[in-house]
């Protein structure tokens, strides 16, 4: 008998920069996202709301406390995006701020602290009937550094994200180019970040957009002393509180021992 054909869910997760916990995000069937709640000190899931829209996940940021999600919402070809900060495991918006489409790096944000947003849009005012709580300032998202396709400086709120996250940017064009083929990618410049396990041990990842497949794509790697080793069909990798690798690979959440 002709077995069915079943597609993998497509899953993602936002680790707390405080908290032991993480935000995970199940999409599929369609688009269709579910965001659930994994507690890792004990590796349980609590189950939460699903969504029908489309939410950049790369436009998503979790307060440090892990107590507030802000995303995007990519209506395109419905009308205005919008910007949201929502209560997880709810998308239902407490704020919200209307803006043009995603398709220039507009929209999303970052919590620089757990008190302070930065909007990744032209204006800071919100819906009259989602106004900003009291006790967020929020701001406009600037930063030093300059949009540069030879340097790689393309989503510079992306950057800023990673490295408020502990990850550093490294320079080894060596690696890159045993990794990937630079010359083929160009103009596009591929980005190897590093964050630490232990003094002895740290977690890699390339990241960088393919043109030709129209996608981000994201390689891990787990460092020892002088050998990086390949986490072969990752999609998405972190660390947690407990100097755990944790990741998704194939529809499914692992955690390292």
């Amino acid at each position: 008998m002709k077995q069915p054909n079943t597609t993998t869910a497509r899953i993602f997760f936002l680790k707390s920069r405080i908290t032991n916990s993480a935000i995970v995000f199940r999409r599929g069937p369609t688009d269709w996202i579910q965001m659930s709640l994994w507690n890792l000190d004990n590796d349980t899931l609590e189950p939460g709301q699903w969504i029908n829209k489309k939410v950049p996940m790369r436009n998503c940021d979790l307060s440090p406390s892990g107590n507030y999600l802000m995303y995007a919402v990519d209506n395109f070809e419905n009308g205005n995006s919008r910007t949201v900060i929502c209560k997880p495991p709810f998308w239902t918006g407490l704020t919200v701020w209307e803006h043009g489409d995603l398709l220039f790096d507009t929209g999303g944000g970052v919590f620089a602290d757990e008190k302070t947003v930065l909007l990744n849009l032209k204006s800071t005012q919100a819906l009259e009937h989602y106004p900003v709580p009291s006790h967020l300032n929020v701001a406009l998202f600037q930063t030093q550094k300059e949009y540069s396709l030879p340097k790689g400086h393309v989503n510079l709120l992306h950057e800023y994200r990673q490295e408020i996250n502990r990850w550093t940017e490294q320079n080894d064009p060596a690696f890159l180019q045993q990794e990937t083929d630079l010359e083929s990618l160009a103009p596009i410049v591929p980005k190897l970040w590093k964050k630490p396990i232990t003094h002895s041990a740290a977690l890699y990842w390339i990241s960088f957009y393919d043109s030709k497949q129209r996608k981000n794509i994201d390689w891990f790697y787990l460092g020892r002393k002088e050998s990086k080793i390949k986490l072969h069909d990752v999609s998405w990798a972190d660390i947690d509180n407990n100097n755990r690798i944790i990741a998704t690979k194939e529809g499914k959440l692992y955690a390292s021992k």
